[in-house]
């Protein structure tokens, strides 16, 4: 075998193993976003009244935040706009984690599992970065041009 047969044969398998883990990291993460949509709206005005109240812009916040974590927790699964939806959830998480983790400002009887959801977002983003960055790998349904999606 050539060295160019053995380098192009070696790429393969390693766009095979990428495709593999980017599945994987699609698949591990929706759930937590699909759940956690699925609570919002089952729980919408308790939601709606952790966000500003179940009138105005608490449920206008609280239908959002469901859209995002449904719309873009399928969109994973799927493999469908995976970059977009990456991304999407990506600033979603920080502001999440900024506004319901901040462990700085927890009653002392919630600093431990505040840090810990904290620290959890953290690892969220990474694997939102990328897959925002790679793409959905080869095991997706793909929505457009393959640049795209």
């Amino acid at each position: 075998m050539s060295s160019s047969t053995h380098v192009a044969a070696g790429d393969k398998a390693g766009r095979l193993s990428e495709s593999w883990v980017l599945l994987f990291a699609r698949l591990a993460i929706a759930p937590l976003f699909l759940y956690s949509g699925i609570g919002k709206l089952m729980a919408f005005s308790t939601t709606a009244g952790r966000l500003g109240g179940a009138d105005g812009i608490g449920a206008v916040l609280a239908a959002g935040a469901t859209a995002v974590e449904l719309g873009c927790g399928v969109a994973l699964v799927l493999g469908l706009f995976a970059r977009q939806a990456a991304a999407v959830l990506f600033l979603f998480t920080i502001a999440a984690t900024l506004m319901f983790h901040n462990f700085w400002a927890a009653p002392e009887a919630q600093v431990v599992t505040q840090t810990i959801n904290f620290l959890k977002n953290l690892g969220l983003l990474g694997a939102l970065a990328m897959i925002a960055s790679y793409g959905p790998g080869s095991y997706a349904l793909r929505a457009g041009a393959r640049a795209g999606s």
